[in-house]
């Protein structure tokens, strides 16, 4: 590889030998992301290198590989692919995270050296003709590379064509279940068959459903006739008994299995991952799976899954790693945001069994020209690829709405490629425009349904930062303090309050609703996309950190989501001599009591369902423990104690299931911990350790969230009392040494072994992507009369037809405050102002506002200033006030309103009017009225009125 665009590099002739030898998947912004805080204003990270870079692969194919075809599949390339063989140029591919592939049998050399090159170029959005939205820092930092797998595929002449449509228009497998009981599936399929072969061919096409021990438990056999060159797809019928529902509970895969045989011989097998299962959103109780209701709960992604040290280029066993710490929280929901995950992570998403909202690529606006014909196409391809995995529920069109005219194209998409699939398609921040062509509502912050007709599923909540290392304002040595730019930050967060806002946006928005479907907690892992605090080197809303490790809100939701009964006490028990706090614990339960050295502090209060307190609380060194009870029985308990002095480090390492692999790529993790004498790890330190590595690897290191440029370095301060680092194995195999140091502590160290590692050898027939081991699980009863009564309601899913709703002034209203809004209400003198303040009430109201309605939001947000504050649709033609307080700046979306002189009186003070008129289906987006940090205490958020008009010829007359 060479970090540089050069003249010439495709051809086979060129000279490479001084490049470096790197191994996929790679990325060069592996060394130069997570090392400066962010910006804040949700923008991405930025000081990355961009540009065109170069791969090149010499590669021999065996002489028995004569004769067959060879394609190439790319899993994923940021962002500009340009591909060629042997200096023949097979084309270019604009996605970035869309699988795509080329032929390359025409330009093939057997029995000879072929070079492979690709230039990538990973440069914003303003390098290329279509100015792509989804290639831009605030939503995918740009970690250019060929960051995911590639394989080298070698078929018969006469094969089932690969799922990569774009470049080869190749269709694939295709499997759906069209009838279903609990004793009886029936499925459709069809597979594509290519003869490229230069006579015709007479054969028969085997379709085969295997269980997961391998056994065939349907089959069946269908005569082709295919011309010379021709492409055919030929269609069949299975009929499975007593068939594996595939739910979240129970991830049964089954792989459907295509096998194409010319006189008595097998010339080619194809596989596919399958499931059985049926689904619905409904608009009154929510989500329903095989007969069942099921509450929908997970998180959001980024389809980059940014790893400190490593970027976006990881490892499939780090990718399932990642997933598998959601399993484990009980999480069975999972929404990739704006681009699609992998086709690795998405094998994973069926074996967790994640309900999944997979989307094309998109970067939140509707784009035009070539940028759409990129985008609608990269959509088409992405439903070809992936549209026989079970855990993909519902089509995502994007995560900002698009023209109707757009929409009804992408619908079109739906139905033309995936006409069986029976999946859900909908955007997020869908427009009234929109609503022919939804069938689905992806909601935000889950609190007013934009398109009430619809079924909804949330896809953004709870969208508030906090960094790992705070545990909260008691704890040294940071003491809840975030930085010297902490008063910069929209949230203002410790890891306390982070986990019991997790319970309350979790019961409030969802738990305690069961018509809503459930939602997607924004983000799972921490990464250098749009941030809004600016004491962090990424954006602190997940979970678990970049490197994994679980913050206490991780924990948190696992005591409510998991299925197993859990408590969790918040937070560690090591506060300085004379604190005195709240300690909270969480847990499915219906009382906790709390003991501290053996001393009952009674019953916690209750709120939120899952969240007790106790005010007040002493620390005394020694032991917490919490009790959690139902029915009066103890159902789980949690202890924690206080640990001494650091005495030791320990270092432990995490590799994959099968062991290191000395492939040039792969990864081994080690954990570094501050411990004690008695070996508990020291929860509050915080402090730096030295690290060295000998032996054949690559040290990657790791991060400190608050600390610029601590990449790549041979140190790192430990967090909460641990850290995590990486180290990436080279192409020899042996033994690895990390060795960790710090002042006053004796020197840890720990052996690692790569093994040797060689690609597969041979010609396996159409070689398709692993799949991963399955989960054990009892297999659940299925109810019958409940399933015939989903089955039935799912042809009737699409409302259609206008919003029931007329009477409202908005027909979309998205509100991503932390406070309450959207209500409307008649507005009226002494009414409350705000949704969240019982004593700021309307005391004087101008004659113009008289017939307004108020549009309430919180006072509490007047600082917050997060682009997409409030998005909104007019229902009907309507005036819309505002009033501001005139002590803020006026902010840039205010200027497109009208100055008054008139003022709203808010308990004596005074705040300026403005007005702008909507029509129908006009679009308003107000970003909030402060801006990082530049509010004056004591003001206020600013007032929303609006009054319905009609359109009348003269201009400005009112609705009487």
């Amino acid at each position: 590889r060479h970090g540089a665009d050069v003249t010439g590099a495709e051809k086979p002739e060129f000279d490479a030998s001084q490049w470096t030898t790197v191994s996929c998947p790679h990325t060069w912004n592996d060394t130069d992301t997570f090392d400066d805080f962010a910006r804040g204003g949700h923008q991405g990270e930025m000081k990355l290198w961009t540009g065109a870079a170069w791969y090149r692969k010499a590669f021999v194919l065996p002489p028995e590989a004569k004769g067959r075809k060879v394609f190439i599949e790319f899993e994923g390339v940021r962002q500009v692919a340009d591909v060629y063989l042997n200096g023949h140029l097979l084309g270019r591919d604009e996605t970035g995270f869309i699988p795509f592939g080329f032929d390359l049998t025409p330009h093939i050399r057997f029995g000879a050296t072929n070079i492979l090159a690709v230039r990538a170029d990973n440069r914003f959005v303003e390098q290329y003709e279509g100015n792509q939205p989804w290639n831009h820092p605030n939503w995918h930092p740009p970690h250019g590379g060929i960051y995911r797998n590639v394989r080298l595929h070698l078929t018969d002449p006469l094969h089932v064509t690969l799922p990569l449509y774009a470049h080869l228009q190749n269709e694939g497998i295709y499997a759906w279940v069209d009838t279903l009981t609990p004793e009886r599936a029936e499925l459709g399929i069809t597979a594509e068959i290519q003869n490229s072969q230069k006579s015709a061919a007479d054969c028969s096409v085997r379709f085969e459903l295997v269980d997961r021990e391998g056994r065939v438990v349907a089959q069946s056999v269908a005569p082709a006739k295919l011309a010379a060159g021709e492409k055919s797809k030929i269609a069949s019928r299975l009929t499975v008994e007593r068939p594996h529902f595939w739910q979240p509970s129970y991830p049964y895969v089954y792989q459907v299995r295509v096998t194409v045989e010319n006189g008595g011989v097998s010339r080619d097998v194809a596989e596919t991952a399958f499931g059985i299962r049926s689904f619905r959103f409904d608009v009154a109780t929510g989500f329903w799976m095989n007969g069942e209701p099921l509450k929908l709960r997970g998180w959001g992604q980024k389809p980059t899954h940014a790893w400190p040290g490593l970027g976006a280029a990881l490892p499939d066993w780090l990718r399932d790693h990642t997933l598998r710490l959601m399993h484990e929280a009980g999480g069975n929901f999972l929404r990739w945001g704006h681009c699609a995950g992998s086709a690795t992570e998405t094998h994973f998403g069926d074996k967790y069994g994640f309900v999944t909202i997979m989307p094309g690529v998109d970067g939140e606006r509707d784009c035009q020209g070539t940028a759409w014909a990129t985008r609608a196409a990269a959509f088409r391809d992405l439903i070809i690829y992936f549209r026989n995995h079970p855990s993909i529920c519902v089509w995502e069109g994007g995560n900002y709405n698009v023209s109707p005219a757009h929409a009804a194209e992408m619908r079109r998409v739906v139905e033309a490629w995936d006409p069986h699939g029976k999946r859900y398609f909908g955007f997020r921040m869908s427009a009234p425009g929109m609503l022919a062509s939804l069938d689905l509502e992806l909601g935000t912050i889950g609190r007013q349904r934009a398109l009430p007709v619809l079924p909804v599923v949330e896809t953004e909540y709870d969208r508030v930062e906090s960094p790992r290392r705070l545990w909260d304002r008691y704890s040294p040595p940071d003491f809840g303090r975030m930085g010297a730019k902490e008063e910069l930050n929209t949230y203002r967060f410790d890891s306390e309050m982070f986990a019991t806002n997790a319970v309350f946006e979790w019961w409030s928005k969802f738990g305690s609703d069961p018509a809503h479907s459930g939602g997607a907690n924004w983000i799972f892992s921490d990464g250098p996309h749009g941030s809004r605090q600016v004491t962090d080197v990424a954006r602190a809303s997940g979970e678990v950190d970049a490197a994994r490790l679980p913050k206490e809100a991780y924990w948190a939701l696992q005591a409510i989501w998991h299925d197993d009964q859990r408590v969790h006490l918040l937070g560690h028990w090591n506060y300085p001599a004379g604190t005195v706090k709240t300690v909270f614990a969480v847990a499915k339960a219906e009382a906790c009591e709390l003991f501290v050295n053996g001393r009952s502090l009674g019953l916690g209060e209750r709120s939120q369902n899952y969240l007790f307190a106790w005010p007040e609380v002493a620390f005394a060194s020694g032991e917490i423990r919490v009790e959690a009870r139902v029915a009066g029985d103890v159902v789980a308990t949690q202890t924690k104690v206080t640990a001494g002095p650091p005495v030791a480090l320990r270092l432990t390492s995490i590799t994959a299931p099968g062991g290191w692999r000395a492939d040039g790529s792969d990864v081994a993790l080690v954990d570094v911990e501050v411990v004690d004498a008695l070996g508990r790890r020291c929860l509050t330190d915080q402090a730096r350790v030295d690290f060295e590595v000998t032996g054949p690897a690559v040290w990657r290191g790791g991060y400190n969230s608050g600390k610029e440029d601590s990449i790549n370095n041979t140190w790192l301060d430990t967090e909460c009392g641990i850290a995590r680092v990486s180290v990436r194995a080279t192409l020899n195999p042996g033994v690895v040494t990390v060795m960790a140091r710090r002042t006053g502590l004796p020197p840890a160290r720990i052996e690692l072994r790569s093994g040797e590692f060689s690609a597969p050898g041979g010609l396996a027939l159409h070689s398709p992507a692993s799949f991963p081991a399955q989960l054990s699980g009892e297999r659940p009863v299925i109810n019958a009369g409940l399933l015939a009564k989903q089955l039935d309601m799912v042809s009737a899913r699409r409302p259609g037809g206008e919003m029931t709703a007329n009477n409202r002034m908005f027909s979309m209203f998205a509100y991503t405050g932390s406070g309450a809004g959207g209500g409307e209400v008649p507005t009226i003198q002494g009414a409350l102002a705000y949704s969240d303040d019982a004593v700021l009430t309307l005391r004087k109201l101008p004659p113009v506002l008289e017939g307004t309605r108020l549009i309430r939001t919180a006072s509490r947000d007047n600082t917050y200033w997060a682009a997409d504050y409030i998005v909104a649709s007019a229902g009907r033609e309507l005036t819309l006030y505002v009033a501001h307080d005139s002590r803020v700046p006026t902010p840039q979306w205010l200027r497109t309103f009208e100055a008054s002189s008139e003022t709203v009186g808010v308990n004596g003070r005074e705040l300026t009017l403005y007005s702008r008129r909507l029509k129908r289906d006009d679009e308003l987006r107000i970003s909030g009225n402060g801006d990082q940090g530049k509010m004056r205490a004591g003001t206020l958020n600013f007032i929303l009125f609006a009054r319905p008009e009609v359109a009348t010829a003269a201009a400005g007359r009112r609705n009487p």
